[in-house]
């Protein structure tokens, strides 16, 4: 589990969190440090922008769509210190407009599957963002870029996929990185019970706390599934990441070097 130490301690940002701290299956640690894991940026208080930089945070891997870095613009300022590389990967639980997504639950409340449409991302994640990840991976490779910070909206889903690709590929345990990607339910939970209220307000309560459970939280079966079509194709998380993500194996093996000591 997450040791304290690797929890930062933010007023307006719930799900930062350090990717290191782990052991690996062959008894080395993931170097903390290097790579964290957040939700957006948007709401950070003075005092949040301050411990901020007090991280030394070099890169940040932005995984938004343009709609949403620009209805939710980071009040970190990236540039000269700060480099900025925007990977957009598609949310399809975040990719309605307010005045679309109330349509869309009234018109369609009583059929609307919440988990098929969460699957189906992760499905989309894993097979068809392979340029995405190759970008990704390949620009944390390069030490320049790092220390560096990746993150999505809630930090939960995309941010929580890539981290643990991060975190497989590097030999932290299956169950370790499943523990750490769940954590984010616990971290974020208080936020997401005020996106559970709007929906049901914009749905005209048309749609039910459990209904709308799925989209808010991160499962184990979410990630497990692409996990296993994933191992059944490829193997291993490295190989996936070489044949199906294109990622050079040089690429792989600095990473890998980067991160573990």
């Amino acid at each position: 589990m997450k040791t304290a130490e690797n929890i930062y301690q933010f007023e307006n940002l719930y799900n930062f969190r350090d990717i290191g701290g782990f052991k690996t299956k062959d008894g080395c640690y993931v170097k903390t440090g290097i790579l964290f894991r957040s939700d957006e940026l948007s709401r950070l208080s003075q005092k949040d922008v301050e411990s901020f930089h007090q991280i030394n945070i070099k890169s940040i891997c932005d995984l938004r769509t343009l709609q949403e870095q620009q209805s939710k613009v980071s009040r970190i300022q990236t540039g000269n210190e700060i480099q900025l590389l925007n990977v957009s990967i598609h949310d399809k639980s975040r990719e309605f407009t307010h005045l679309e997504f109330f349509k869309f639950l009234v018109s369609k409340s009583n059929t609307i599957d919440f988990e098929k449409i969460m699957k189906e991302m992760y499905d989309h994640m894993a097979f068809g963002c392979y340029k995405e990840i190759n970008e990704v991976i390949t620009f944390l490779s390069n030490p320049k870029n790092l220390p560096a910070l990746i993150h999505c909206t809630g930090g939960k889903d995309r941010t929580g996929f890539i981290s643990a690709l991060i975190q497989l590929l590097v030999g932290v345990p299956y169950e370790t990185v499943i523990n750490e990607y769940l954590l984010s339910n616990q971290l974020i939970a208080k936020r997401m019970k005020k996106v559970e209220t709007f929906i049901r307000w914009m749905s005209l309560f048309q749609v039910s706390s459990e209904r709308v459970k799925p989209i808010l939280e991160v499962r184990r079966d979410y990630f497990e599934e692409v996990y296993n079509k994933i191992i059944e194709q490829y193997g291993d998380i490295e190989n996936y990441l070489r044949l199906a993500c294109k990622v050079p194996q040089s690429n792989l093996e600095n990473l890998k070097q980067l991160l573990i000591e």
